[in-house]
């Protein structure tokens, strides 16, 4: 992989230590992005949004391979290793980059997740939770983050209700 422009690589991370192998990448001197979310499946007792990794256990960061060694990458504090497709370290494209970059929110910095937008009649599928794999009709929104399905459970249509971020459309 001989490349003199930046490419973007995965960094994995050992568990729970996302912000200790940044820190410590950028210390050497890496261009690090580690994409932060409010945690939507949180408790609803407690007050404090928990602020989390978007993707857990990963971070991503930008070198010149040339210019740059990603040899001391993987004995870095806080870093398992890079992500490979066999011998050949992964290259995550620019444009995946950018996407998450354009939903980070210009106040705080984090990512906004929204769910994905439904009329009522739409068909969705849930896909995860107990339910993960039901399909129905959406029917309506049910305050800021649940929404009333319309399913086929056990032979009898039954209306429930569900977080939306666990929605997607079907066709």
């Amino acid at each position: 992989m001989q490349s003199s422009h930046p490419s973007w690589f995965a960094v994995f991370t050992k568990p729970r230590q996302e912000r200790i192998a940044l820190e410590n990448l950028e210390r050497q001197g890496f261009d690090c992005f580690l994409p932060m979310a409010i945690n939507p499946y949180q408790r609803r007792t407690t007050r404090d949004k928990r602020i989390e990794p978007l993707f857990p256990r990963y971070l991503f960061l930008n070198a010149v391979p040339d210019q740059q060694s990603l040899g001391p990458v993987r004995s870095t504090r806080g870093v398992n290793n890079l992500v490979r497709f066999g011998m050949n370290i992964a290259e995550v494209p620019e444009t995946v980059i950018e996407f998450i970059q354009k939903r980070l929110d210009p106040k705080d910095g984090l990512v906004r997740l929204e769910p994905v937008p439904v009329a009522p009649g739409d068909k969705v599928q849930v896909f995860d939770g107990p339910l993960a794999g039901a399909r129905g009709l959406f029917q309506e929104c049910c305050g800021e983050r649940r929404a009333l399905l319309l399913l086929d459970l056990m032979g009898r249509q039954t209306t429930v209700e569900i977080d939306r971020m666990l929605l997607q459309k079907t066709g």
